[in-house]
């Protein structure tokens, strides 16, 4: 927090949760999400551990503002320029029968696409990463399964997300293949505490991968997505895509 004031105070930071703010453990009472039970969103099949310590986001609450028109901090979208975003949570139930669910389709429903041509959707963990550190995780399995059709059906350009340490892009896919009108993913997770070391499978739809510290840029009208990743000790443009309708 000390570290981004002098930005954070004058520009708006759009953010969302992920598993150091977020475990909803104990006192369900007190959670601003609203999750039901004592326990929160917890499956059997992921990996929701204690990172956050139980917490459950209410110094973000405290701290950041977010668009009304969803679950506060939790998941929310807006519009900037030609680009319609939405942010979700994979700390919360993400299936079919859930509230988040049912928000995000009657968003991607609702969108202009006249209006603002590109939709992108973010989030913390990934839907897909190739690095082989995690060969099991059930999380990037279920969010395949319940959110990319979803995603597909109303054609979302872009899928933002991080978790893992490093960065990694794919090609236009669906389903574990490329295809034409698929969604393209980005893993950016480069601006962590450290930086992954861990091997890659080979996945025909990685494009590019890479762990170094970096960031990103992202620049669109109507037509063209321009969006570059640069390092961070050099400023040298690693990294670029172009998407257009």
């Amino acid at each position: 927090m000390t570290q981004i004031q002098p930005i954070a105070a004058r520009i708006p930071y759009m953010v969302g949760i992920g598993n150091h703010e977020y475990d909803h453990v104990l006192g369900g009472d007190k959670d601003p999400s609203g999750a039901s039970g004592p326990g929160g969103f917890r499956p059997k099949w992921g990996n929701y551990g204690y990172d956050s310590g139980g917490e459950c986001a209410i110094p973000m609450i405290h701290r950041f503002n977010s668009p009304s028109n969803g679950n506060s901090l939790f998941w929310y979208s807006f519009d900037v320029g030609p680009i319609h975003i939405i942010y979700y949570s994979t700390e919360h139930d993400f299936r079919h029968t859930s509230p988040q669910y049912k928000w995000i389709e009657q968003d991607l429903r609702s969108v202009n696409r006249s209006r603002t041509p590109w939709i992108i959707v973010g989030s913390h963990r990934p839907m897909y990463a190739s690095e082989t550190d995690e060969p099991h995780d059930f999380i990037k399995i279920m969010l395949q399964f319940y959110l990319e059709p979803l995603f597909y059906q109303y054609h979302v350009d872009l899928n933002l997300f991080a978790h893992k340490h490093s960065y990694e892009r794919t090609c236009p896919m669906y389903k574990q293949e490329c295809v034409y009108d698929g969604i393209t993913h980005v893993l950016m997770g480069m601006a962590g505490q450290d930086i992954d070391s861990g091997e890659y499978s080979g996945a025909e739809w990685s494009i590019y991968h890479d762990q170094q510290y970096g960031y990103c840029q992202l620049w669109a009208n109507r037509t063209f997505l321009h969006f570059k990743y640069y390092h961070n000790d050099n400023d040298a443009l690693i990294d670029q895509f172009i998407l257009q309708k």
